[in-house]
């Protein structure tokens, strides 16, 4: 990617910032806009983009280490202890089963490749990125419990998913030898990540909550303290051999134990620059990802499985995950449907390309086709979906389960995400 790429990123960022709010009253997000102009500038004739361009792999690697980051920290455990059954099943028997329902149909769809790229593509497109749909966790129409429920759902999965995925992509880079071998040596990055990720986030934010108590230091530095702090435990988890992810993901779950003490805005600088680096990976994603996609030999299996992931791999385990909730009908498909494959999903097939080589070209192809799928549909559905299914919860009486008034994390900050939708302010 040359500056003169760059500055095309720059000046559309520019104008999306300038419109933004308007674009978004009518279900056009900033995924879209960016996937679409990389994909209609890309191609080497226009722009210098390409998969193997050190650019785009280290923008992929600093956004996902932002987010994890930054979505780990903003969920505190102790504000959700009245309500953690919904989460806690999303989390845990949805995803388990997203993971093996999606492995059971990249198999059936994509089997000459081996059963571990099938669970490296279910994996990769296991996480949910809310930032898609930045108004199904902010917008009041839609009950706090459903609310929080994917919130915490998107902030987390990303990060129990990073190890799955350095796990499946050892294995795969390893499979001409000792795959025993292979387990234990991913296993062994992800100990070491864990590690350095909770020893790092634990003395990050003892030593910001001093700095802060004694006056030390003002709000702006404790920013870049934060994105030292993200950026660090990443770089020295991978420094030792360690899985950086990981180390990111639990920095930021263990500085989020702080947080309050420390300030609000500690983490509005880091939120700040992975949303400026996901618009360049956006774009880049248009352009090197999606663009050789569409015209590769598995597209049309990769959109079946696309159509697939977006609805029964996604839809049935949440169904079966709320069992026993009482929840109703509606709502459960409210938040099957509302599972949108992003940014976490577009990194790691990155990432699994940069191991992997040729070798992940499948796993590029259908997490691709299915990402940008997911841009459309979600970010075209959300306004008008969670208009109808706000009227219909108005309709259910105060004592219904999904009507319980519940405290809501806040939520990842994307372009739009704060602002006018049909003519009514959204809640941060």
């Amino acid at each position: 990617m040359s500056w003169g790429d760059l500055a095309v990123v720059a000046a559309i960022i520019l104008l999306w910032a300038a419109v933004s709010g308007r674009a978004e009253r009518f279900g056009i997000t900033a995924p879209m806009v960016f996937v679409v102009i990389g994909l209609a500038l890309g191609g080497e004739q226009a722009l210098h983009i390409t998969l193997s361009t050190s650019t785009i792999r280290v923008s992929a690697e600093l956004t996902l280490v932002m987010v994890l980051f930054a979505d780990a920290a903003r969920i505190r455990i102790s504000s959700i202890r009245q309500d953690i059954g919904i989460p806690l099943r999303l989390l845990s028997i949805g995803l388990v089963l997203t993971v093996v329902l999606g492995a059971l149909f990249a198999h059936l769809l994509f089997g000459s490749n081996g059963i571990w790229m099938a669970i490296l593509i279910a994996v990769c497109l296991a996480p949910t990125d809310a930032g898609l749909g930045a108004g199904i966790v902010t917008n009041p129409s839609v009950p706090s419990r459903v609310r929080r429920a994917l919130n915490v759902e998107s902030g987390l999965n990303d990060g129990i998913a990073a190890p799955l995925v350095s796990l499946a992509v050892a294995v795969l880079a390893g499979q001409s030898g000792d795959t025993s071998a292979s387990l234990l040596h991913a296993l062994r990055e992800i100990g070491l990540g864990a590690l350095v990720g909770v020893g790092g986030g634990l003395i990050v934010g003892l030593i910001l909550t001093v700095a802060v108590r004694r006056g030390w230091t003002e709000q702006g530095a404790v920013g870049l303290a934060t994105i030292a702090a993200a950026i660090g435990a990443y770089a020295l988890a991978v420094s030792i051999h360690g899985n950086g992810f990981v180390a990111a993901f639990l920095a930021g779950l263990c500085f989020g134990i702080f947080r309050h003490r420390i300030g609000s805005r500690a983490l509005e600088l880091t939120e700040g620059s992975g949303q400026l680096l996901a618009c360049l990976v956006w774009f880049a994603f248009g352009a090197a990802m999606l663009r050789p996609a569409i015209s590769s030999p598995v597209a049309l299996r990769s959109l079946a499985y696309g159509i697939i992931s977006l609805t029964v791999i996604r839809m049935v385990p949440v169904a079966l995950a709320m069992i026993g909730t009482r929840l109703g009908v509606a709502t459960i498909a409210f938040m099957g449907w509302f599972g949108p494959r992003g940014l976490a999903s577009v990194i790691f097939a990155l990432l699994a390309s940069d191991d992997l080589g040729q070798k992940a070209s499948t796993v590029v192809t259908v997490v691709s086709i299915t990402v940008a799928l997911s841009v459309l549909v979600h970010g075209l559905s959300a306004n008008v979906l969670i208009n109808r299914y706000g009227k219909l919860v108005k309709s259910h009486g105060a004592d219904h389960p999904v009507g319980v008034e519940m405290q809501v994390p806040a939520s990842r900050r994307t372009f739009g995400a704060v602002g006018p939708i049909n003519g009514r302010e959204r809640s941060p």
